[in-house]
């Protein structure tokens, strides 16, 4: 009896683990925001420049680009939304091919979770 009673507490457990990690999941991803950023030609006046580098252990940001927006695009978390049109809310960039003289070096990540900041002090250069 006494087994059985740890077997339906484990259970029980396993099952509220499970339940707040759901929880959790869908939480974060109803929240997975995009900052939303606007290339532009090279005479007209961006931000700052980016350049795309092979690996992460050259980039200042681990990007996630986002195929959506969302009403608050503030978050500061690594996923960009790049539109083509200018839009206010937009940041205006300008691509670069030298990472040497860009002053945001960005890698490219297949997956959300990967998305973040690998040199906080340039964390300032997105904000709004």
């Amino acid at each position: 009896m006494k087994n059985c009673k740890h077997l339906t507490a484990n259970v029980f457990e396993k099952f509220l683990v499970s339940l707040l990690v759901v929880l959790f999941f869908n939480l974060y991803g109803s929240s997975l925001l995009a900052q939303m950023v606007h290339p532009i030609a090279t005479g007209e006046q961006a931000k700052f420049t980016v350049a795309i580098v092979p690996h992460e252990s050259y980039a200042d940001l681990k990007v996630y680009r986002a195929d959506s927006t969302d009403e608050h695009l503030k978050k500061n978390i690594g996923y960009w939304f790049i539109t083509a049109s200018k839009d206010p809310k937009a940041i205006p960039i300008n691509w670069i091919s030298d990472p040497i003289t860009a002053d945001l070096k960005i890698v490219l990540v297949s997956y959300p979770e990967r998305a973040g900041w690998i040199n906080k002090s340039k964390k300032s250069l997105l904000k709004q």
